[in-house]
C-alpha cells in the first residue's frame, strides 16, 4: 500500500510539473511525425456552401500512419475524399482514413485526395484563415491553418 501511496504521489507530482511547465510534455503521438506543408481552401462565391481543403502531409516516421478525420468550426461537416474513375466519369467519395506511407509525402490535391467541407457557416474571402484539425489513428491531433485561395481552373483535372 505504501508502495502505491509513493508511485501515485510521484506520478501527481510529474503531472503537476509539467502543467507548470518544469517539464515538458511528452510527445503527442503521430500528430508530431507528421509535417503539415502549403494548407489551403478554395475560394468559392458566397452562395456556394461547400469547398476543399488541399495540403502535403509528410509522415517523418518509419511506420504508416493514417489521417482518420478533420474538423472545423468552419463547416457543419468534414469528411475525407478521393477522386475515383467511374465508368469514364470522375466522382468523389468519402474515404475511412488517408494513409500516409512511411518516410513519405501525400499530397492532398484537386483531382486527388482532399478534406471536403460541407455547409460552410460563413462565406469564406481569399486570405481568410480557416483552422483544421486532423485526427490521427492514435488519437492525436494537430490543427493547422489553412489559407482561403482563389485558384481558377482548380477541379479541371
Amino acid at each position: 500500500m505504501k508502495l502505491l501511496k509513493t508511485g501515485l504521489s510521484a506520478l501527481l507530482a510529474i503531472n503537476l510539473a509539467m502543467l507548470s511547465g518544469i517539464i515538458p510534455a511528452s510527445a503527442a503521438g503521430v500528430a508530431d511525425r507528421v509535417s503539415i506543408n502549403d494548407p489551403y481552401i478554395r475560394a468559392v462565391p458566397p452562395v456556394v456552401k461547400t469547398t476543399a481543403a488541399f495540403m502535403q502531409l509528410q509522415n517523418t516516421n518509419a511506420q504508416e500512419q493514417f489521417v482518420v478525420s478533420a474538423q472545423s468550426e468552419t463547416a457543419a461537416v468534414v469528411e475525407l475524399h478521393m477522386h475515383v474513375q467511374d465508368e469514364g466519369v470522375m466522382r468523389m467519395r468519402q474515404i475511412p482514413h488517408i494513409h500516409l506511407p512511411p518516410n513519405q509525402t501525400v499530397s492532398l490535391q484537386p483531382g486527388g485526395l482532399h478534406i471536403m467541407l460541407f455547409d460552410l457557416k460563413q462565406p469564406l474571402s481569399p486570405g481568410d484563415e480557416v483552422p483544421l484539425t486532423l485526427t490521427f489513428d492514435d488519437g492525436s491531433s494537430k490543427q493547422v491553418i489553412a489559407i482561403v485561395r482563389r485558384f481558377e481552373g482548380m477541379m479541371r483535372h
